[in-house]
C-alpha cells in the first residue's frame, strides 16, 4: 500500500514538473543572448602571455542561510589548489583573447605522497563546450597519534570527470559524468598507547581498510532568455551510485525544477524536487537489523518576491513530504521570508530572514562529513524548525567588502559523533573494548551563530580575506555539543610581487572542543544491559594550522609550485583519536598545452 502511495504521489509531482517545462518551451524570445560565459569548478587557470589578475575583485554576494555542520574539519591533508574560495568575493580577471586547452600538474611530497592532475577544455564550435578533469593524490606514510603511537595511515583520492554544454536559441543543456574514490584506514584511537597485540584484541576495526567509490551523472536544461518577463527555468536530473568496501551501497535520483516569472515589480518563484533514495547493508535504527532502506523526499518551495531599486522582500513556504518504509510519512511546513534594504547603495545593505527545512542525512553525506563513522550507520534527518537571521553587508571603501551576520536556530535531532568503550583506562580488567569508529547520538539544539567576513584588496597585487564565526549551543539532553568548537577563524591572502611569482596563505584557527567516550555501567553490563552510566569527556586542544604556497611562472607553458601545510608543526585531532599530519609539503611542476 505504501509503495503504491509512493508511486502515485511521485507521478503527480513529476507531471507538475513536466507541465511547467512544456509551458516554458512554448515561450518565444526575439533576442539572442549575445555573450555566454562558460564557467566550471574544475576549469584551470592556464598561464599564457596575457595574464589574468589573480587578486580578488571586490563584489558583493548574497548571504546564505546558516547551517549546522562539521565542514571545518574536512580540510584535506594536502591542498592542491590555491586559497580557500571566499563567499564575499569572486576571483575574476581581465579577459583573454584565447585560452590554452590543457594543464598537467605533477608533484611529490613527504609522507610518500605522489600527486598528478590533468585538465582539458575544448570548444568544438561556438555552440558547445567540452572538458575533462582527472586527479590522483595519495599518501602512504606513518604518523604519530597524540599518545605517541606511530601508526600507518595511508589514504588516497582519485577523481575523474567529463563535462560539457550545448547552447541553444533560448536555453543551455549541460551535463557531466564523474567518478571519485576515497580510500583510507581506521588508523586512530583515543586513550593511552596500546601494544599491537592489545590493539588487535581491544579495537575491532583498528587498521581495517575502507573505501567509498561514487559515480555521478548530472543533466540540466536552463533557460537563457534576455526578456525580463519571460519564464525562467532550470530543470535537472542528478543520479549517483556509491559502494563501500564494507558492503554498503547507495543510489539516489534527484529530479528538480526551478521556475520564476516576473509580473511588474513582482516575481513568482517555485523551487521543487523529488528524491528517490535507496541504501543497502546498513543497520536500521528501528529494528537494529542489517538490510535495505527506501525513502522518498518531495519538496515544493513557492514564494513571491517584490523588488525595487534599493529594497526587496521575498515571502513563501518551504513544504516537504518525507516517506520512509520503516516509519509513517511526515509532512513539514516552514515559513520563508527574506528582506533586504539598501539605505546607501552599494555601501550599506541591511538584511533579515526566517527559514526552516528538513536536512536529509543520507549514508553518503554522513560518510563525507566524517569518514570514520560506523560504516553501518543509519542517521536520522535533522529538522531545522526555524532559522532567524539578520545582518548587514556592503563596502567600507572601494577596496574593502564586508558581511556581518547573526543567526539563531532551533534544530531537532541534530547528530553528534561519539565513541564507546569498556574499561578504557583499566589495564587490569579482564575485558576491555574500544571503538575507533564513531556512533551517532542526537539532541535538540538551539544555536546562536555570529559571523563576520572582510575582504580587502591592499593593492592590485595583494589581497587579504578574513572570516570568523562564534558559536553558542543550548543542549536539551547532551552535556555538550560534542566535537563542535566555540569559534573558528580563517585568514587567507594572495600576493603577487611580479607577474611570474605568486604567494598564497591560509591560516586556520579553531577553538577548543570536547570529545566524549561513553562507558556502560558495569553492573548493568554483567546483567546483559548496556546503559550509558558515565561519560569520559576528553578536551581537544585548539587548532592553529598554518599553510603557505608559492608559484613561479618559468615560461608561458611551464611553472613550478610548492606548498607547506601545517608548518606550525602542531599535532591536532580533526576527530577524536585521529591525529592529523604534522608539517607536510608538496612540490611539483605545471605544464599548459
Amino acid at each position: 500500500m505504501r509503495k503504491r502511495l509512493y508511486s502515485a504521489v511521485s507521478l503527480l509531482f513529476l507531471a507538475l514538473l513536466l507541465g511547467a517545462g512544456q509551458v516554458s518551451a512554448q515561450k518565444d524570445s526575439t533576442k539572442l543572448k549575445q555573450e555566454v560565459e562558460v564557467t566550471k569548478a574544475y576549469q584551470p587557470v592556464i598561464n599564457t602571455a596575457v595574464k589574468i589578475n589573480d587578486i580578488p575583485l571586490i563584489k558583493a554576494e548574497p548571504t546564505e542561510t546558516p547551517i549546522f555542520d562539521y565542514s571545518i574539519f574536512s580540510k584535506p591533508v594536502f591542498s592542491t589548489f590555491d586559497v580557500t574560495p571566499v563567499t564575499a568575493a569572486k576571483m575574476v580577471g581581465d579577459p583573454r583573447p584565447e585560452m590554452q586547452k590543457g594543464l598537467l600538474k605533477l608533484g611529490f611530497g613527504n609522507y610518500l605522497t605522489p600527486y598528478g592532475e590533468l585538465f582539458y577544455n575544448a570548444q568544438p564550435d561556438k555552440k558547445s563546450n567540452f572538458g575533462m578533469h582527472f586527479r590522483s593524490l595519495s599518501s602512504f606514510g606513518k604518523l604519530n597519534l597524540l599518545n605517541l603511537d606511530n601508526v600507518k595511515a595511508p589514504e588516497s583520492t582519485n577523481d575523474a570527470e567529463i563535462f560539457g554544454k550545448r547552447f541553444f536559441h533560448q536555453s543551455t543543456l549541460s551535463g557531466s559524468l564523474a567518478f571519485d574514490r576515497k580510500s583510507f584506514t581506521y588508523y586512530g584511537y583515543t586513550g593511552p598507547i596500546l601494544t599491537d597485540v592489545s590493539k588487535e584484541q581491544i579495537i575491532p576495526d583498528f587498521g581495517n581498510k575502507q573505501y567509498f567509490s561514487k559515480g555521478t551523472m548530472n543533466v540540466h536544461l536552463k533557460s537563457e532568455t534576455m526578456q525580463a518577463y519571460d519564464l525562467n527555468y532550470d530543470f535537472g536530473i542528478n543520479y549517483h551510485y556509491l559502494v563501500s568496501k564494507t558492503g554498503q551501497s547507495e543510489n539516489e535520483t534527484l529530479l528538480s525544477g526551478d521556475v520564476s516569472k516576473k509580473f511588474g515589480n513582482t516575481i513568482g518563484i517555485l523551487n521543487a524536487s523529488i528524491t528517490y533514495y535507496n541504501a543497502d547493508s546498513i543497520r536500521s535504527r528501528f529494528s537494529n537489523s542489517i538490510g535495505p532502506k527506501h525513502q522518498l523526499l518531495m519538496k515544493a518551495d513557492p514564494s513571491v518576491k517584490w523588488a525595487t531599486k534599493n529594497a526587496s522582500l521575498q515571502a513563501g513556504l518551504n513544504y516537504t513530504i518525507f516517506f520512509d518504509e520503516d516509519t509513517s510519512p511526515s509532512v513539514h511546513i516552514w515559513p520563508k521570508v527574506k528582506a533586504e534594504w539598501s539605505p546607501v547603495d552599494r555601501i550599506l545593505t541591511l538584511f533579515a530572514g526566517a527559514d526552516g527545512y528538513l536536512q536529509h542525512n543520507t549514508y553518503s553525506s554522513i560518510s563525507t562529513e566524517n569518514p570514520y563513522v560506523d560504516p553501518y550507520h543509519d542517521a536520522r534527518n535533522s529538522n531545522y524548525k526555524y532559522i532567524l537571521s539578520g545582518g548587514l553587508k556592503g563596502k567600507l571603501s572601494s577596496n574593502t567588502n564586508y558581511v556581518a551576520q547573526a543567526s539563531y536556530s532551533k534544530v531537532k535531532d541534530q547528530h553528534f559523533y561519539v565513541l564507546h568503550s569498556v574499561n578504557l583506562y583499566d589495564p587490569t580488567a579482564s575485558f576491555r573494548s574500544l571503538e575507533n569508529t564513531f556512533s551517532l547520538v542526537y539532541d535538540n539544539v538551539k544555536m546562536l551563530k555570529l559571523s563576520a567576513e572582510v575582504l580587502h584588496a591592499v593593492s592590485d597585487n595583494f589581497s587579504l580575506h578574513l572570516q570568523g564565526n562564534y558559536y553558542s549551543y543550548e543542549m536539551q539532553n547532551q552535556t555538550k555539543a560534542w566535537q563542535m568548537p566555540d569559534f573558528d577563524l580563517t585568514i587567507s591572502g594572495i600576493y603577487k610581487p611580479t607577474e611570474q611569482i605568486k604567494f598564497t596563505t591560509d591560516i586556520y584557527f579553531i577553538g577548543s572542543r570536547t570529545g566524549v567516550v561513553f562507558e556502560p555501567d558495569q553492573e548493568n553490563l554483567l546483567n546483559g544491559f548496556e546503559v550509558n552510566h558515565q561519560q569520559l569527556e576528553i578536551a581537544m586542544d585548539p587548532i592553529i594550522d598554518l599553510n603557505v604556497g608559492a608559484e613561479y611562472q618559468f615560461s608561458n607553458k611551464v611553472s613550478f609550485f610548492a606548498k607547506l601545510n601545517n608548518f606550525g608543526f602542531q599535532k591536532y585531532e580533526q576527530w577524536l583519536g585521529y591525529t592529523s599530519r604534522g608539517l607536510n609539503w608538496l612540490a611539483g611542476i605545471s605544464y599548459s598545452f
